[in-house]
């Protein structure tokens, strides 16, 4: 049997991620060459998880190619687009190793791009003329908005909890994970049961996505392009940080520190040394591990595919990935 990172290589080269990446180039071309260069930009140097979740998803079933594609691209559009507005929200100087649209470009094109991306993904949602589809993914920006609202309203908040912050998740990441197998399923006339499990698979899988994205948050090398600890500085309180605050040893401290809003490097560096010593960044694991194995159960209700030992592995890869 295939390894995780020989599967993953294979996937990206899937015939379908290659047209998915043909048709983002031509949909964001623009009689503007500064609005091409600006989308361009962006779109470059990400993992396609959506897209692929898409073509996978669909893959169980008869379906439309052309429709799969267009889906499929609409919602890398609109990752990217929510994105770039993070990124002028939290004055991000950087995004996956390189600046940021906000900081190369200023933020008044940066918003105007992220917009720009928003409209042709829902140029291509309309074109597949399937009511349910064009309804969930604008329930999906919906949620991230409220989900960003919230994080926001609990920056620097010692009171939050493991349900706030579960709450937050799913709306900001782990619904859009759901919602692209979801769309997936929906193309191919998937059976309402199955379209449930494989729903419920992406929520699982979204939130084992966040959780070991707070790992990395605490990575000693700053391997995702983001300074270590920069949830923290901005006063977003991830996982890690939610146990340290319960911790009989440094839970006191922690607390302090965030009602002070106290982000100096001396400070962050400390707090980097308490997760690790702690067993955080364990118990963190061990929750995303909870969640895939939740994810990779919900799987065994589908038919026989070549995707589906496809989506198990990417649910394992969610506690290697490194970036």
């Amino acid at each position: 049997m295939a390894t995780v990172k020989e599967m993953l290589k294979e996937i990206y080269l899937m015939p379908e991620l290659k047209l998915v990446e043909k048709k983002l180039e031509d949909t964001v071309s623009s009689p503007s060459p500064l609005m091409e260069e600006l989308s361009g930009y962006m779109l470059k140097g990400g993992k396609r998880l959506r897209p692929l979740l898409v073509i996978l998803s669909a893959s169980f079933y008869p379906h439309s190619t052309l429709s799969v594609i267009n889906t499929a691209c609409a919602a890398e559009l609109i990752h990217t687009a929510s994105l770039v507005h993070d990124d002028i929200i939290d004055s991000s100087p950087k995004r996956r190793g390189r600046a940021t649209l906000n900081s190369r470009f200023g933020c008044h094109m940066a918003v105007l791009a992220g917009d720009f991306l928003f409209a042709r993904a829902f140029e291509l949602l309309t074109r597949c003329g399937e009511y349910r589809i064009l309804e969930l993914m604008t329930q999906n920006i919906s949620l991230m908005c409220e989900g960003e609202v919230e994080q926001a309203r609990k920056a620097w908040d010692p009171c939050k909890t493991e349900q706030d912050y579960m709450e937050q998740v799913y709306k900001k990441t782990s619904f859009f994970i759901s919602c692209c197998c979801r769309v997936g399923g929906l193309l191919s006339s998937m059976p309402p049961e199955q379209l449930e499990n494989l729903s419920d698979y992406g929520l699982h899988l979204g939130y084992a996505y966040q959780m070991t994205d707070d790992i990395l948050d605490f990575s000693a090398t700053p391997i995702t392009g983001k300074p270590v600890g920069s949830d923290l500085a901005q006063g977003n309180l991830n996982y890690p940080l939610l146990f340290l605050m319960g911790h009989p040893n440094y839970g006191a401290e922690i607390k302090k520190i965030i009602e002070e809003k106290d982000c100096r490097p001396e400070t962050l560096k400390r707090v980097q040394k308490y997760v690790e010593d702690s067993g955080a960044l364990q118990y963190t694991y061990l929750k995303a591990r909870e969640q895939v194995s939740l994810a990779k159960k919900c799987l065994q209700h589908l038919p026989p595919s070549q995707s589906k030992p496809i989506l198990y592995k990417l649910a394992e890869h969610m506690l290697t990935r490194q970036k």
